[in-house]
């Protein structure tokens, strides 16, 4: 896994923030989402994740799955 430059981690900032918010359908519970560290995720914070391609797309696989009842 290669590190992004921090333009990189922005934009993938913007996509996964607005797609949390979406699938929570709150500002607050999103953002609440991405700081907390997440089972889902091996323990670490969606927020964590987002300085790589990889880690990014994983966030959105569990958003994915959130949104269609699949997460427990």
């Amino acid at each position: 896994m290669s590190k992004i430059n921090r333009c990189g981690w922005s934009k993938h900032y913007a996509r996964i923030t607005a797609r949390a918010e979406e699938v929570f359908e709150d500002e607050q519970v999103a953002k609440n989402w991405l700081k907390r560290p997440n089972q889902a995720l091996g323990g670490e914070t969606p927020l964590g994740l987002l300085d790589t391609e990889t880690g990014a797309e994983q966030v959105n696989q569990v958003l994915t799955r959130i949104e269609y009842g699949v997460y427990s």
